[in-house]
C-alpha cells in the first residue's frame, strides 16, 4: 500500500482520513504469468496499480496480437475507453510476469470524490497520462524505428530490459528481425 501511497504522494498530499477511505475500498490481486487481467469485450470496472511485475496491453488484429504498451511497477493502468465509457474493452491487459497489483474499483472510486485530494490525484493523473499520450503519439509517429527504439529506451527502460523483444517490436510497429539489428548497433 505504501508504493500506491508514494505514487499518489507525487501528485498530492493525502489527509489520514483520505488515506484510510482509500485503504478500506482497494483490493489487492495478484496474477500468474500469461494470465489476463482483462479480457477484450469485457467492461474494465478498475484501474490496477503495479505493485510488483510487468502487464502488457494487446489487441488482435487480422489474427495476431497487436501490443500497444506495457507497463511496470509504480505505473497505473486500465483499458481507459472502457473504463470511462463502460463500453466493452477492445483489448486484452495481460500480466506477462507474475504480478501483483491494487485495484480500485470504478464504483469505489466514486465513493472517494468526497475527498478534495483525491479529486486533485485524480485530475493531475488523467491530465498527465493524457499529455503524455498525446505527445508520445505525434512523436513517436514521425521517428524512424531507431529513434523509436531510442525514445522507448528513455522513457520506458524497464519495457527494454525485461520485456520480450516480440512485444518491443510489436510497440514500435516493426518486426522483431529489425528490433534485432537496431540492438546489435547500441
Amino acid at each position: 500500500m505504501q508504493q500506491l501511497l508514494n505514487f499518489i504522494n507525487q501528485y498530492t498530499h493525502l489527509e489520514k482520513d483520505t488515506i484510510n477511505a482509500l485503504e478500506k475500498r482497494v483490493e489487492f490481486e495478484s496474477f500468474k504469468k500469461n494470465e489476463l487481467i482483462l479480457k477484450q469485450g469485457i467492461i474494465a470496472n478498475k484501474v490496477w496499480f503495479i505493485v510488483k511485475g510487468l502487464v502488457r496491453k494487446f489487441y488482435y488484429h487480422e489474427g495476431k496480437e497487436v501490443t500497444t504498451w506495457i507497463h511496470a511497477e509504480n505505473e497505473m493502468c486500465t483499458s481507459m475507453h472502457s473504463y470511462f465509457q463502460k463500453k466493452p474493452s477492445e483489448e486484452n491487459i495481460q500480466a506477462i510476469e507474475d504480478t501483483e497489483l491494487i485495484s480500485l474499483s470504478y464504483e469505489k472510486s466514486l465513493e472517494l470524490n468526497i475527498y478534495p485530494e483525491f479529486n486533485t490525484f485524480s485530475q493531475e493523473l488523467l491530465t498527465k497520462q493524457f499529455a503524455c499520450i498525446d505527445e508520445f503519439s505525434k512523436k513517436f509517429s514521425l521517428m524512424n524505428a531507431s529513434e523509436k527504439y531510442q525514445a522507448l529506451s528513455e522513457i520506458a527502460p524497464e519495457i527494454i530490459k525485461r520485456a520480450k523483444l516480440g512485444y518491443i517490436a510489436s510497440i514500435m510497429g516493426i518486426s522483431q528481425e529489425t528490433l534485432s539489428r537496431i540492438r546489435a548497433k547500441k
